[in-house]
Order: structure tokens, then C-alpha cells, then sequence
């Protein structure tokens, strides 16, 4: 038995053609249909988070390690809305999210029904593609209309919105209608290597070019390295969430502030540390290369040149004389006192090649600058929220069980998300390291805000006196308090399942750690 209504019978068929796998559930009474469809199909892992801004952050993170799109199915309303910061991560980040959202009739909107607001094209321009299937829709107009949406999410690699209307009664069923011969288009575009329309860019009228690598995931990272290891000719300037920072052949972007090239050639996502990006804007340079499959980041307001190749296209540039080539920095070795710097030194410590690192925003994120390691390195950088750093490691872990999956993350960003454990299913392949030090430390790593009054401090600071056990209690995490790197050692060597690793340190030495590093 399945839903009366067809179109979502239909729609969920389709997707399971289209490869979804698991679809991420908030329990609703406006998407029953498609709740009801799911269950008479057997196609999906029917997953289940309460808060929708916590479901679709873990359905992000599930898409990530797996490189499928992950759907979210929530019912009408508000709760689409809560979906709308993963969506913004999610397009920047290129993941492919696909919302699929129970809508009221189109005569019932903005007639005082409850749980009701305008949900067409709800998400634009933050998707890659939107549509609206009415109940009476046939199977073809279906297809049709799904086919659009999905050809659009596989040329963007972008979330797609499924926005379909359903009138009472809502949990009527009935045998299930015919299999939809589903056929979708193979006309997706695809880029691999160079096209054959553009010609390899060359930099012979260049002094000197400096290469520079963004965020990239960890496959992206992969093939980077091996062009690394394989040995070039200059240096790679490399962001944290680069995920090669720690080769050799690299060194951190900011490295550029004491020079000047050029000429730019860019790889990857977006830069994390603002003075570079500023620098280089202040030099006037008219040549940036940058290549990537999907987008063109014009961070440099340069005559850009986009080339949409894979990272390891940087073999045409391997020997360039032009590059830029510097020593190499050496890694931080010497002993920090009690800080979140030494606490996240000895996290990084104890990461093994197989284990996966998520980080999250604000100042944790910049810590990797100084303890780089090569790790399977995940980070919520599209847009750079705080908003979901916990959720996205949660649903990442779920769904990879057989690594180890390692959070570290601000106190700040923690409780912020705390619902991320909010779930049926608690990972026991997730240790969440979390740096406590009770207040929004990043505000004390811009020198602007020293010149700010009192209360406009109190405002940055944010400070909170959280029980962190007392949350860790009621989710059913196991929790241990440290205040030295000899007890957060001890308490890593000992994780077993899931647990929660509260580092509480002081600010001011914080501070003088930092200075330290820097």
C-alpha cells in the first residue's frame, strides 16, 4: 500500500532512479504522502531529525563522505525555512542537497490557513533549480519536470527544490499505481579536463606567478598532493582547508603579504584568511588563472580567465620557471601552555591517515593554519556559518561508520547546534572535541574590536556558562571535562562510541598563545 496521492508516489520513484539513497525525515503531517511513499517503496534509508535545520545540515554532511545526493523531506510552513542555511552552504559548497517540501494548495495560500506561506521558489537564487508538481499533475508532467531539476543539480552540483502542493486527507492509501517508465535526458554536461574550445593559458609574459589553493575536499585533495609529491617546480599556497598544507611544497597563504606577483593561478574553493585576498587585490593584477569544475571565484576583481578542469590539471604547469618558489615554513613543534592551541595540537596529534577531521568555523578552522595534517579534512566553508558545524560531522559520521570521525569545535558553534544530537541514531564513530573557553574567541583575534566600548564588547563576547555534561546527559553521550593536554591525550586514547571531550581553558592564556604562534 502506498499514498493516494501519485505525485509523490512518482516523485519518489524518480529519485530513487536518479540515485537517492537516503532520504532525511522531519516529521510533519503535510508530508505525510510522501512519508508513506517512502515506506511502500523500500528504496531509501528513512532517516529522522526533529529540528529541520539539524536534518538538513546532517543530510549535508551524509552527501559529503558520500558524494550522493541525500535528500530532506519536510512538511509546509516554517520548516522549509529552517532548511535555508544549509541550502546556502550547500550551494557555495557545490553539494547536492535536493528539498523536497509538502506545500498546501496554491487556492489556500495566504488565506489564513495554519502552517502555510509562500514556499514556490522558496530558496531562489541559492538553488539550481526550483519546481512546483500540483497533486493533479500527470506522471509525464512529473518526469518532466524532475528530469529539469535533476539535469540542473548534476551540471551545478547544487541543491535542487521540490516544492509539491498536497489538500486533505493527507494519510489516505491505497495499491500502488503503475512503475513510471522513467527515462530521464543524457544530455548533462560534463567537464573533464580541458575543453576543447579552451587552450591552456600561458603565463610566459608573467615575472611571477604565485599558485594558490582554496578549499578543496578530500579527493580533490588526493589528486593535489600526488601532483605535489610527484615534485614541481614552486610553491603552493595553500589555505587550511586545502587539505595539503602540511606537504612540504606548501606553505600558508599568508606567506603572500611579503610579496608581490603578477599573476594568479587559483584552484579550489574559498580563501579563509581576508589580508591575502586584500593584498593581492591592492596590487592591480590583471592575470588570474582560476580552474575549477564548477564556478569562478573573481576574488581578485582581475581580467579572469576560467578554466573548468579537475586540480590535477596543474600538470601543464608543473616545471612553469615563472612560478613562485619560497622555502618552506617549519611546523610548529615547540610545547604551548594549557590553550585551545594546545588542546587542538594534541587532537591533530592523535589523528590517524584513516580518520576523518571535521573543524569547525570562527577561530577553530584557523588553528589548522598552524598544525597542518594530512587527514581526510571536512569544514563547512561555503558560506562559513556556525550554524551547523556539529550536525554536518553527525550525519557525516552515520553515514561513513567504519572511520573515525574527530569534530573539533568552539563552544560557541557547539551549543548553537546542540540539536545535531537531536536524532534516533547517535554516531559511536564521533568524538566531539569541544575548545571551551566560554566566550566568542574569534572577536579576540581581530584587533578592531580592542578599540570598541564595554558593552560592545560584552555583545562580542558572547559569554556563556553552559553545562556542557548536563547537554552531553541528555543525549546520551558519554562526556569527559579536561584542563590539561596530558588529560585530553588520556581522553582520546580512551574514546570508545561516541563521546563528547569538553577542553575548558582561559582566555587570556589563549591570547598568549596565540601571539606565541603568530
Amino acid at each position: 500500500m502506498t499514498t493516494t496521492k501519485h505525485t509523490a508516489h512518482w516523485t519518489l520513484e524518480a529519485l530513487a532512479h536518479a540515485g537517492v539513497k537516503t532520504i532525511v525525515f522531519s516529521p510533519g503531517s503535510r508530508n505525510a504522502p510522501l512519508i508513506i511513499a517512502a515506506e511502500a517503496l523500500g528504496s531509501f534509508d528513512m532517516e529522522v531529525l526533529g529540528d529541520e535545520r539539524s536534518a538538513a545540515f546532517n543530510a549535508l554532511g551524509r552527501s559529503l563522505v558520500t558524494g550522493l545526493p541525500v535528500a530532506v523531506c519536510c512538511t509546509s510552513g516554517s520548516a522549509l525555512a529552517n532548511y535555508y542555511p544549509a541550502i546556502l552552504e550547500a550551494y557555495y559548497a557545490h553539494v547536492p542537497l535536493i528539498v523536497l517540501s509538502a506545500d498546501r494548495p496554491e487556492e489556500r495560500i495566504n488565506k489564513g490557513e495554519g502552517q502555510t506561506c509562500v514556499q514556490r521558489d522558496f530558496y531562489e537564487p541559492h538553488v539550481a533549480a526550483s519546481v512546483h508538481i500540483e497533486e493533479d499533475a500527470s506522471a509525464s508532467e512529473v518526469v518532466s519536470q524532475l528530469d529539469f531539476a535533476i539535469r540542473a543539480q548534476q551540471v551545478e552540483m547544487r541543491p535542487i527544490h521540490i516544492n509539491l502542493s498536497f489538500d486533505e486527507p493527507l494519510y489516505a492509501q491505497e495499491l500502488e499505481p503503475e512503475s513510471l517508465a522513467i527515462v530521464f535526458s543524457d544530455d548533462v554536461m560534463e567537464f573533464h579536463g580541458i575543453p576543447d574550445n579552451q587552450p591552456v593559458p600561458s603565463f610566459s609574459d608573467c615575472k611571477s606567478v604565485a599558485v594558490i589553493a582554496g578549499q578543496l575536499l578530500p579527493q580533490e585533495s588526493a589528486q593535489l598532493r600526488t601532483l605535489l609529491d610527484e615534485g614541481v617546480a614552486w610553491t603552493l599556497f595553500a589555505d587550511p582547508m586545502s587539505g595539503v598544507l602540511d606537504h612540504p611544497q606548501a606553505v600558508p597563504m599568508e606567506a603572500l603579504l611579503d610579496l608581490e606577483p603578477d599573476a594568479v593561478l587559483s584552484i579550489g574553493g574559498q580563501w579563509i584568511n581576508k589580508k591575502p585576498k586584500q593584498h593581492l587585490r591592492a596590487l592591480g593584477i590583471k592575470k588570474h588563472v582560476h580552474i575549477d569544475i564548477f564556478q569562478c571565484w573573481d576574488v581578485l576583481d582581475a581580467e579572469v580567465l576560467h578554466l573548468r578542469m579537475a586540480p590535477n590539471a596543474l600538470t601543464v604547469w608543473k616545471s612553469a620557471p615563472e612560478f613562485i618558489r619560497i622555502p618552506a615554513v617549519a611546523p610548529v613543534s615547540k610545547p604551548l601552555p594549557w590553550s585551545d592551541a594546545a588542546a587542538f595540537q594534541a587532537v591533530v596529534s592523535k589523528l590517524k591517515t584513516t580518520d576523518v577531521l571535521h573543524l569547525g568555523n570562527s577561530s577553530i578552522v584557523r588553528y589548522f593554519n598552524y598544525f597542518p595534517k594530512a587527514v581526510q579534512l571536512y569544514g563547512n566553508r561555503g558560506v562559513a556559518g556556525i550554524d551547523g558545524s556539529l550536525s554536518t560531522a553527525v550525519g557525516a559520521a552515520l553515514a561513513d561508520p567504519d572511520r573515525r570521525h574527530i569534530l573539533i569545535i568552539g563552544d560557541q558553534s557547539f551549543l548553537y547546534d546542540h540539536n545535531g544530537l537531536y536524532g534516533q541514531k547517535i554516531p559511536q564513530n564521533l568524538i566531539v572535541c569541544v575548545l571551551n573557553n566560554s566566550v566568542g574567541a574569534i572577536f579576540d583575534w581581530l584587533p578592531d574590536t580592542a578599540s570598541t566600548g564595554s558593552e560592545a564588547k560584552r555583545v562580542f563576547a558572547n559569554a556563556q556558562q553552559v553545562n556542557l555534561a548536563g547537554i552531553a546527559s541528555a543525549f546520551g553521550v558519554k562526556y569527559e571535562a579536561v584542563t590539561s593536554v596530558e588529560a585530553l591525550l588520556n581522553a582520546l586514547e580512551g574514546a570508545v562510541g561516541s563521546k563528547i571531550i569538553d577542553s575548558k581553558t582561559e582566555q587570556h592564556a589563549n591570547l598568549a598563545a596565540l601571539v606565541a604562534l603568530r
